[in-house]
Parts: C-alpha cells; structure tokens; sequence
C-alpha cells in the first residue's frame, strides 16, 4: 500500500513510519552504488585502459561533479510535477546510462558517462528530503532524515564487498550492469510503494527567473547558509577518503578487491548503528548538540591520521580507525545541518534541498579531483585532505552555526 501523507507527523502509525523510512533509506542508495561500488573496479579500469589510477580517478570525481549538477535539477522540477514522477524518470535514466557506462570504449568516454549517471543517481536522495520536508517539521526531520541514511548505509557496506567479487569473477563492466539492476528494483518500489507528498505544487518552480530568484533568496539566508558550509566540509572529508581509499588500500598496502571491500564496510558498519542511534535520541538532545558531538569526532579522526601517516604508522588500522571515527560524526553531522539549513523553507523544499545537495557534492567534487591530482602512491593526501575538512567543519559550527542557535534559543 503506498504511503500516503498523513494529516499531521504524529498521526503516522509506527508500522506506516517504518514503512516510508524503508522506502525512503532505498532511494539515496544509489549514491554509494555508484560511487563505492566502483571503487574496487579502478585498478582493474585503469589495466583494461591502460591508463593510471589517477585517470580512472577522474571519473570518480567526474560521478560526483554529475551528483552536485544534477541537485539543481531535480528539487525545482519535483516542485512543479510531483516528488514520484520526478524520481521514476531520473532513476530510469540511471539505469540506461549504467548499461552504457558498462560498454564505454575507451576511458574518456567511461569519464563523460559517469558524469551522466551520478547526474541521475542524484534524483532519489534530492526528492526524498523534500519528500520528508513535505511531512515533518525540523526536528521530526532530523529524526527521519538519520534513519533514512541509517538504512541507507546498507549499501555503502555492501557495495565495495560485492564489487570486488563481481570484478574478481566477471570483471569490472559487471559492476556497472549490476547498478542498473538495483535501478530497476528503486523503479518498482517507488511504483508501487509512495504516494505523491507535493499537494501544493509550483508552477513555476523551473521558470529560469524563479529558479533564479529562489535559490538567490535560499544562499541569502543564514541559517541555510551556516548549516551548509559545515556538511560541505564533511563531505569533502568523506569523498576524499572514498578517493584515496583505493591508493591507500590496494596500492599502497596491497590489499586485494575482496579485502579492500571488506576493510571499506567496517565504518560503515559503524556508521549505520550511529544513524539508527541518532534518529532515536534527535528529538530529545536537538539538533545543535548532535552537529556538535559530530565535530568534535570529525576533528580527533582528522588529527588521529594525519598524525599517523606523517609518522610512517600505516597500517589498515591506523588508516581505518579514524574513518571509523569520522562516518561516526557524520552521523551526527549531516541529519542536524541537513534539517537546520532546510529548516526555513516549507514552501521550497525542492529548491532549498537541491541547493544544499549542488554545495555539498561540488565540495565532493572538488575533494576528490584534488585527491587526484595529488596522488603519490601514499595515503598522505587523503590524510591531508580529511585533517583540513573536518577542521573547517569544527571551526563552522563554532563561528556560524552555534551562535545563530544560542540566539535562537534565547529569542
């Protein structure tokens, strides 16, 4: 039975509110299909083209950069037509340029399609927050938003364990097929599954001077503008950990594809207990505490690597142990600046949650193209690159977040 709006938060049952959170935690799963699920297959991309793994990383940021286009797309077009319609057609083009990418020619190609299937990943994540905006207010949000990315974390801790089988016994194109069967499967749940939760829809959401005139007055806000710096920053952090990974893990200390999957599901794991774990306490601790147990995580695993790698200690545990640290506080991070920044705009939603994607994945972007362009052959630029994100991180929520909400909770 598709979910359906209820006439208030709390009037959904608990089976119901199950129910969409399931539904929901499914959608964002794209996202690391595309992007850790293709991490064990690089070396493998970069023998087959016979090109560097630095090459093959481009297209990694190359799936990114699509991630963070495609944010500007898809909320205002969910404004205007539907939060359902808009993901059945975006997931449906994932799944054909999945099938593409699976028979690329040549490495500048493969790099050109994955632009074009991060592009569409992005349509599940971007129309699920504005899904959730529709139905609750900030701090119900934040509750769903953190079960919703708990559920999802299945997937980041599966995907590199699958990959590197799938690339072991049938090689890396197999991968990209696979992708396009998990899109398949999103299509027919969303089909049968949810229920439209846009009853006030925007006509003119996708008129180039509305466009233009909401995403200016969303930037111009400071509470959306202070809660995104810091997600941006996190998200830096974790695509330059998902960019280096390969580097640090497989060329560096020669794990295997099986083994690298197996070490990359370990924060993961850890992660999705963290989400489960904040989506029961959110509403009682608030959202200001949980961005701040966060930074202060993020910022003991950015010291703790850096401080390891430039003392020659590397190990799969003392690489490992801070990302363990660092999924931890995004945990916390991500569900209270993504409900805080959101928080202002009930009759945008679409708008404010593709813009806040468009910042966070153009970080992304950025982190891992750096990531690239550094690479040495040696876990030191991702060490780097997590020590400086998670910093900016802990030093946003202490300048702009925390004193927009002491001011809050003194009004």
């Amino acid at each position: 039975m598709p979910t359906s709006q209820p006439d208030a938060a709390g009037e959904m049952s608990r089976g119901r509110y199950a129910f969409l959170a399931g539904l929901l935690g499914i959608l964002p799963m794209l996202l690391p299909l595309s992007v850790d699920g293709s991490l064990p297959a690089m070396p493998d991309i970069a023998d087959y083209f016979k090109t560097s793994t630095a090459s093959v990383q481009y297209s990694l940021s190359a799936v990114i950069l699509g991630i963070a286009v495609g944010q500007l797309i898809y909320g205002p077009l969910s404004d205007k037509f539907g939060r359902k319609p808009v993901i059945i057609v975006g997931v449906l083009l994932y799944v054909a340029t999945a099938l593409a990418c699976s028979q690329a020619p040549s490495i500048e190609s493969l790099i050109g399609l994955r632009f074009l299937q991060g592009f569409f990943a992005c349509s599940g994540i971007i129309v699920a927050r504005a899904v959730i905006r529709d139905l609750f207010d900030r701090e119900a949000a934040a509750r769903l938003f953190a079960l919703m990315m708990g559920i999802h974390g299945i997937m980041p801790t599966i995907a590199p364990g699958m990959s590197g089988w799938v690339t072991q016994e049938y090689g890396w194109r197999a991968v990209f097929v696979v992708m396009a069967g998990f899109g398949l499967f999103v299509v027919v749940t969303v089909l049968f599954g949810l229920a439209e939760s846009n009853l006030k829809r925007n006509a003119d959401a996708v008129q180039p001077a509305v466009l233009f005139r909401n995403y200016r007055a969303i930037l111009r806000d400071r509470i959306f503008r202070s809660n995104a710096v810091c997600a941006c920053f996190m998200y830096g952090a974790l695509m330059a950990y998902f960019a280096g990974a390969p580097v640090g893990l497989i060329q560096y200390l020669g794990l295997s594809p099986v083994e690298f999957g197996i070490a990359m599901a370990v924060p993961i794991i850890f992660y999705m207990v963290a989400q489960i774990a904040v989506a029961r306490v959110a509403h009682i601790i608030g959202v200001d505490r949980l961005i701040r147990i966060g930074v202060v995580l993020a910022t003991i695993a950015g010291i703790g690597m850096l401080s390891f790698v430039l003392s020659g200690n590397i190990t799969v545990y003392t690489l490992m142990g801070p990302v363990v640290l660092v999924l931890t506080s995004l945990a916390f991070i991500i569900p209270g600046t993504t409900a805080g920044a959101m928080s202002p705009f009930a009759q945008m939603a679409g708008a404010a949650s593709s813009m806040l994607g468009f910042i966070q994945f153009l970080a992304a972007a950025v982190a891992t193209a750096l990531i690239g362009v550094l690479n040495d052959g040696t876990p030191l630029p991702m060490a780097v690159a997590l020590f400086v994100c998670t910093l900016g991180a802990a030093m946003s929520y202490l300048v702009l977040i925390r004193p927009l909400n002491r001011a809050a909770a003194a009004a």
